[in-house]
């Protein structure tokens, strides 16, 4: 049975309750049962979430309830009416009103977390191509660092995933041989990325000595494991060209003294939302794979270019697996892709003012980390993505030799 560690109260029947599931903790909506003093788990349906938006609406801004922390963006009237989001995901949402998600943090992170300073600075910058931010909460156990518990976003009805639209893109790309409509939405991608730099100008710092072993070190001990897990050609390919990996690597460690910032961190189709002509950015929860005390430092803004960059090639990949389109087919719209949307981002840094966070020795470096990092991912967790690595690989590793 979960054990109850602390309670957040919204309201005299509901409460956002943290609770131990064996050594492991969640954050769950709960609700009163009729005696008052006893608490069940909230059902989509009970108002528990339409609870937490009505917190939301009448506390803008900051406040602290016990080892509760509440941000509110908003102060307007909270919708009604709950329904669950049904697909499979890590956490709990809930569609409330079709205005509004409320992500319930089910399976509790360590903190510290990189959302809310990250969309706090993006609201005070005025981003818009994002899910807009209604409010958060964070609690802070007595031993450890404040971690996100729960979210609100603004609700974008029949917004899909870029593993979704993007495949489907290059797809018809591929067959009617007019690149036309994915050069024109991987540079407004392009354009979205860079003003999500420019509008997190504000924590932009400078990197030292040991950030750039650290990135250097991190990218190593990538390498490593994915020589332990690739399939037996990429493991040759690894061996065969241990000398150009090895220099491409190498220069992150030359990354000292230049531009960094709170990036997204991991930034890559999949985070793209689209509905309609609209694309935005979701999920500032930082980079799985890393330590969480290091999802929260600054990196350099090529982190997040060369991501999306990569991940295009990885959407081209997809889509001749799901099609019966040659990889020979596809190469042109993924070139074409990435190339409008680096010329995009490039030009939106200069006409902001922010073409100094552009590190341009960095990103074929960190595209290679991507890479490896997939390897990594296939090999522990779902092996039937490793054809998407077993491509991209050699086809990167090709492009830097030219």
């Amino acid at each position: 049975m979960p054990v109850p560690v602390d309670l957040l109260r919204l309201g005299d029947r509901h409460g956002l309750a943290i609770v131990d599931r064996g050594g492991r903790l969640s954050a769950v909506p709960a609700v009163a049962v009729a005696d008052g003093d006893r608490w069940r788990r909230a059902d989509p349906g009970d108002g528990t979430a339409e609870a937490l938006l009505q917190l939301l609406a009448g506390t803008p801004g900051h406040s602290a309830q016990g080892r509760f922390e509440v941000v509110s963006w908003t102060s307007g009237p909270a919708p009604t009416t709950e329904r669950p989001i049904t697909v499979d995901q890590t956490n709990e949402s809930i569609i409330v009103g079709d205005r509004a998600v409320v992500k319930w943090a089910t399976h509790l992170e360590p903190g510290p977390h990189p959302a809310p300073s990250r969309l706090a600075a993006l609201t005070a910058a005025e981003f818009t191509a994002m899910p807009t931010p209604w409010g958060l909460v964070t609690w802070t156990p007595h031993d450890g660092a404040e971690t996100l518990v729960a979210t609100v976003t603004g609700y974008l009805p029949g917004a899909v995933d870029g593993w979704t639209w993007a495949v489907e893109l290059f797809k018809d790309a591929a067959r009617s041989g007019d690149h036309t409509t994915v050069i024109s939405i991987c540079s407004s991608l392009g354009t979205v990325v860079a003003d999500l730099h420019a509008s997190l100008a504000a924590t932009v710092t400078t990197s030292t000595r040991a950030d750039a072993q650290r990135w250097r070190d991190g990218a190593f001990a990538t390498l490593a494991a994915a020589r332990e897990l690739a399939t037996p050609a990429n493991t040759q390919l690894l061996l065969d060209l241990a000398e150009q990996i090895t220099a491409v690597l190498e220069r992150l460690s030359t990354l000292v003294d230049i531009p960094i910032l709170d990036a997204h961190g991991d930034l890559h189709v999949g985070q793209v939302l689209r509905t309609d002509d609209q694309l935005v950015v979701a999920d500032f929860d930082g980079n799985p794979v890393l330590p969480p005390a290091e999802r929260v430092l600054p990196v350099p803004a090529a982190v997040d270019l060369a991501g999306i960059l990569q991940s295009l090639t990885h959407v081209a990949i997809v889509a001749a697996e799901r099609s019966e389109l040659s990889p020979e087919r596809l190469a042109p719209v993924d070139a074409d892709a990435r190339g409008s949307l680096l010329d995009a981002y490039l030009h939106r840094l200069s006409q902001t003012g922010h073409a100094d966070l552009h590190i341009e020795h960095a990103l074929t470096a960190f595209r290679l980390q991507q890479v490896l990092r997939e390897i990594v991912y296939a090999g522990r967790h779902l092996p039937r993505w490793m054809y998407v690595p077993d491509a991209a690989l050699p086809a990167l590793l090709e492009e830097m030799s030219r």
